[in-house]
């Protein structure tokens, strides 16, 4: 890849109309804003529906009516589930599979980019004996759910509240305000507020936020930069909002609330259940996207390093010595890292064996570009990431340095794919691994010997966004009017091939994904405001094929949004 390219592309959750409408509202009132659009292509389910590469387990689809665009879950000792709706503000109940009408809380937020309700976690163990469901949020600032689209109203916070689950499960009720982070961006979008929450191992509430919108201060490893201001870390409070340690950063708050700093966007986050260490995913810019061991005081190296600082993919020659120095702050390499982003989301480690002996405490890693389910297993110390020859299958070698240089290295610790795009993993109490997905699916996975009824392996095509429509594509049955491009992976003009390619007008071009990981054929060139408009793939998954039919004479160029290096270009006759 060429990561000459410096366009940050945000990495979340925004349904692509909302993305379109935000841009409209940012070039009236921000002429200076130049869109990405990359951000905005979510991986669609497999039309054939998710599998995984081990023949003794099974998927099951747990939900009927999809949800409504959920970001994080979280169980009750029943098997309920809690699921955040990232637009609408609601806390929805899933029981037996089926959404309870009535919502368990409701509450405005703001919705451009990332914004949004983003995480939950649950904990009973405190002195009250009450179940407190923390929720994290971008709170509205005119009360309305996407009033800040719609009216331009700036947020009131990235706000992590603490609720109280009634007797019933049926309310969230009494909030307690316990942190109260900045919202508004620097670079007047909406984008990194990050999200996952967690309780920890010490009882206490650990909550991920990352730069908002290019906040650039301490917290970012700006030397002359104002103070750590709340982004850009892993936060940890008491279940009453208290500082923990003030020791790791400094006594003064915000520092005094940080676990790690220096991190640009991270969508997940776990305690490995054998050593209590906390691993987080964190999100690239045009390379880097990383899984990181996060030791108190971690300090993940952004806004000058990312991925191994040896590699300068930001191009500063920045080295961890250069890096603020705030308290017992320590910079470490990413312990995996993919030079091609994959648009990393949640991390969860599988406390539990019912999968099968070799699976129980691996680590799984979910994306929102591909829709793929990575496995890891680390070193006997847990504190490296190890990848041995008789735990997986594909060439390993490429990965020894645990940097994923070209996608088709990856291979091997793809554990599963066609979910669409995952924003969260969980083990359920029974010991299941669960996987919701943007596209408002909720996944588990399960022995192949408990599962009575198994997902299955095929969809009607009208659920399939690949599907060939009559205004755009043809299902020509001559031969001869058809053209195939191969897409080979991310080679620069040589991506596509064969590129440039000459045809008639009338006739079809299907192109072909050959490669491991979703690709776009997108008609203009990156940050082209009319991008798309021509024809459009959206994502392509691996193995999976698009095709449109040239009625026009000229010259098209397009190229792909996740790789926008990727470039070709068809001349119609």
């Amino acid at each position: 890849m060429d990561i000459s390219h410096t366009t940050q592309r945000v990495r979340g959750w925004p349904v692509l109309y909302f993305a379109f409408l935000f841009i409209i509202i940012s070039v009236i009132f921000f002429p200076s804003y130049s869109p990405s659009f990359a951000a905005y292509v979510k991986a669609p389910p497999s039309p054939n529906g998710p599998t995984v590469n081990d023949q003794n387990l099974a998927i099951e689809k747990v939900n009927g009516k999809p949800l409504n665009i959920p970001t994080s879950m979280a169980f009750l000792d029943n098997g309920d589930i809690l699921i955040t709706e990232k637009e609408t503000g609601r806390v929805v109940k899933l029981h037996d599979g089926h959404l309870v009408r009535k919502p368990l809380l409701d509450v405005p937020v703001a919705t451009a980019i990332e914004r949004g309700l983003l995480g939950i976690a649950i904990s009973k163990n405190n002195n009250e004996g009450k179940t407190y469901v923390f929720l994290y949020y971008t709170e509205s600032g005119g009360g309305l759910d996407g009033d800040d689209l719609t009216a331009g109203i700036q947020p009131a916070g990235n706000r992590l509240y603490r609720y109280e689950l009634t007797s019933g499960n049926s309310k969230l009720v009494n909030p307690k305000l316990l942190l109260d982070l900045p919202a508004i961006p620097e670079n007047q979008r909406g984008e990194h507020n990050s999200g996952k929450v967690l309780i920890g191992p010490d009882n206490n509430v650990y909550l991920v936020i990352g730069e908002v919108g290019a906040h650039r201060t301490q917290s970012q490893n700006q030397e002359n930069g104002p103070e750590a201001d709340g982004t850009s870390g892993i936060l940890r409070v008491t279940q009453e909002g208290n500082p923990v340690d003030q020791s790791i950063f400094g006594s003064k708050t915000p520092l005094n609330l940080y676990y790690a700093i220096g991190i640009r966007n991270s969508f997940g986050m776990d305690f490995d259940p054998v050593t209590g260490t906390l691993w987080d995913t964190e999100n690239g810019p045009a390379a880097g996207d990383e899984i990181n061991m996060v030791r108190p005081g971690f300090n993940s190296g952004w806004s000058l390093i990312q991925g191994l600082a040896e590699k300068n993919i930001m191009r500063t020659g920045t080295t961890p010595n250069d890096l603020v120095k705030l308290g017992s702050s320590q910079y470490r390499d990413p312990a995996f890292s993919w030079m091609v982003p994959i648009g990393i989301t949640d991390l969860k480690f599988l406390n539990s064996a019912i999968l099968g002996k070799q699976y129980e405490n691996n680590m799984f890693v979910g994306d929102i570009d591909n829709g793929n389910l990575y496995r890891f297993t680390l070193n006997a110390n847990r504190d490296a990431i190890s990848l041995n020859s008789n735990d997986y299958r594909g060439d390993l070698n490429g990965l020894q340095d645990t940097v994923v240089d070209t996608p088709a290295e990856s291979a091997p610790v793809i554990f599963g794919q066609g979910f669409g795009g995952i924003t969260d993993l969980d083990v359920g109490p029974d010991g299941y691994l669960y996987v919701l997905t943007f596209q408002g699916d909720l996944y588990r996975i399960l022995p192949a010997s408990a599962s009575s009824e198994p997902l299955s392996k095929s969809q009607p095509e009208s659920q399939n966004p690949q599907t060939p429509s009559s205004s755009s594509e043809s299902k020509s049955s001559d031969a001869a009017n058809k053209v195939t491009v191969n897409i080979v992976g991310v080679k620069g003009d040589t991506s596509y091939q064969p590129n440039p390619i000459s045809i008639k007008r009338g006739q079809t071009v299907t192109w072909l994904n050959g490669d491991v990981v979703s690709h776009t054929v997108t008609s203009g060139t990156d940050n082209d405001i009319d991008a798309g408009k021509q024809f459009d793939s959206k994502a392509i998954l691996a193995g999976q094929s698009y095709s449109h039919t040239f009625s026009k004479s000229g010259t098209y160029a397009y190229y792909c949004l996740y790789h926008p290096s990727m470039v070709g270009e068809i001349i119609v006759n």
